[in-house]
């Protein structure tokens, strides 16, 4: 053991005397920099968008409860003789579907500037309206090419794909070196373990560099105020940290097995980044192809003419659908005017919702092939370590599409609280006005003032939550064992030929 320590320590200060070593990790180190810088820039953007967003919304709705205590003190006012009701938040029709500003964000988590991850693709908050989820859907519409060509170097894109490559390149020369100056027969003769001197030195080469990388950027991200200085800051940069050297393990395990086999550096160089091509880009192109063949989705062409046919439907059936509506909600039937005069403006949110009722068949469709698509891909995650990484790191930040859906899901429930609320609203107006006629919006018609009881979304303490690593991330350790137990049998068998 003392004299593998000596190896190791001979070895690791002969790296420090190398200028291109250090020329290696002040670029690593730089990148990294430079990858936390946007990440930070990318999160403040971010932060400013969704605070942009809280103003309007409550600059509409302070703007609203003004013009409403004007107008319901003097309706007659010159300055509302040309107010149409359509456009106007006094008026429940039109502060419903018109007047009504609503955003539903997804909260931040401590780490988020460590991986911009999919957040470039997801929005962090999206407008919520009454009649229709429509547009907050469409969000999650990715396969549009303004939004496929999009992408930003961060964090996480250095410490995935560029950093395995400063690995290969700082370790490939452990034993192959040794191999060109003819030292291993020294080395053997003075009772050296080739392959526990190979498995050592390119640990402690990997480690070490992997452990600077670390600490100068968890130091930097305190110290700039990017990650926030508490419990959950320190505790996200610890998860980060952990992943992060789990996976310079990896690849230090496939530097063994190519140093293993290879005789010179140049064939280890070639080797290597062969090694990175195939573990960083084959493999998961390879992977995403198989999963999307075997749990293909529905081509998008098919859900917009099922969209139109549904539209087309509901217009066909506008009594009989109305009639139903009201078969289920008695207490909000008009006495008086029959169904075919009932204001499209009233039975707007009861054909909406009509409208997914005929679409539900569709969206169950599209949903479960999704389903299916996810399911294949957590099974089969564990076969690329790569795209587990991605995935691992992504989590941290909280901007992966698992988070995202399970925000669309609670922006899914407001909407739905959202749309009672008004179909409530209004439905209450319409009897209110049958009863009492008025020439324009009127208290107990169709006037409205109560914009602070319009209910607002509240993400829930799970989307606030730093999140763990996935359970899938054991198979690091497995990969890393694998690989030790190919490098082993390898130089074995090269050793007996």
């Amino acid at each position: 053991m003392k004299q593998m320590l000596t190896l190791i320590a001979y070895d690791l200060r002969s790296q420090v005397r190398e200028r291109g070593t250090i020329a290696l990790v002040l670029v690593g180190l730089a990148l990294a920099g430079f990858g936390l810088f946007e990440g930070a820039r990318f999160e403040r953007d971010q932060r400013r968008a969704v605070a942009d967003a809280a103003a309007q919304e409550l600059t509409a709705r302070t703007e609203a409860n003004a013009l409403a205590q004007r107008y319901f003190a003097d309706p007659a006012a010159p300055e509302f003789s040309a107010l149409q009701w359509y456009k106007t938040p006094v008026d429940v029709r039109g502060y419903a579907f018109r007047a009504h500003v609503g955003f539903a964000a997804k909260p931040e988590v401590p780490g988020a500037a460590l991986a911009i991850g999919q957040a470039d693709l997801l929005p962090a908050y999206v407008r919520v309206r009454a009649e229709s989820m429509e547009l907050a859907r469409t969000a999650l519409e990715i396969e549009h090419p303004g939004r496929l060509a999009v992408g930003r170097f961060d964090l996480m894109f250095f410490v995935v794909y560029l950093w395995p490559l400063m690995l290969l390149a700082l370790c490939t020369s452990v034993l192959t070196q040794d191999r060109e100056s003819h030292r291993l027969r020294a080395l053997r003769l003075q009772g050296v373990r080739i392959g526990r001197m190979l498995a050592a030195q390119v640990t402690a080469r990997a480690l070490s560099a992997s452990l600077v990388l670390v600490l100068a950027v968890a130091v930097t991200a305190l110290a700039a105020g990017i990650i926030p200085a508490d419990g959950t800051g320190v505790g996200a940069l610890a998860l980060w940290a952990g992943v992060v050297l789990l996976y310079s393990m990896f690849w230090a395990a496939v530097t063994i097995v190519i140093c293993a086999v290879c005789g010179n550096r140049m064939t280890a160089a070639f080797a290597g980044f062969g090694a990175w091509l195939v573990l960083a880009v084959l493999l998961p192109g390879a992977m995403t192809a198989a999963i999307q063949i075997g749990a293909p989705v529905p081509v998008r062409e098919r859900y917009v003419q099922a969209l139109r046919d549904a539209g087309d439907q509901v217009n066909a059936d506008k009594l009989g659908s109305l009639a139903r509506f009201y078969d289920s909600h008695p207490e909000w039937k008009p006495s008086v005017t029959p169904l075919s005069k009932v204001s499209s403006s009233v039975s707007r949110l009861q054909r909406a919702q009509e409208l997914e009722r005929i679409m539900a068949g569709v969206d169950r469709q599209f949903e479960r092939a999704r389903i299916r698509q996810q399911t294949l891909f957590e099974q089969a995650i564990v076969l690329s370590p790569v795209t587990l990484v991605y995935q691992t790191l992504s989590g941290i930040a909280g901007n992966d599409g698992e988070r995202h859906r399970r925000f669309m899901a609670e922006v899914q429930d407001h909407q739905l609280s959202l749309r009672d609320y008004f179909q409530r609203a209004i439905q209450l107006a319409a009897l209110g006005d049958e009863r009492k006629p008025c020439p324009a919006a009127c208290l107990g018609g169709y006037g409205f003032r109560d914009f602070d009881k319009v209910p607002r979304f509240n993400a829930s303490a799970e989307l606030t939550l730093a999140p763990d690593g996935p359970p899938q991330l054991a198979a690091l350790p497995v990969w890393i064992a694998a690989l030790l137990a190919l490098a082993a049998g390898l130089m074995l068998r090269i050793r007996q030929g």
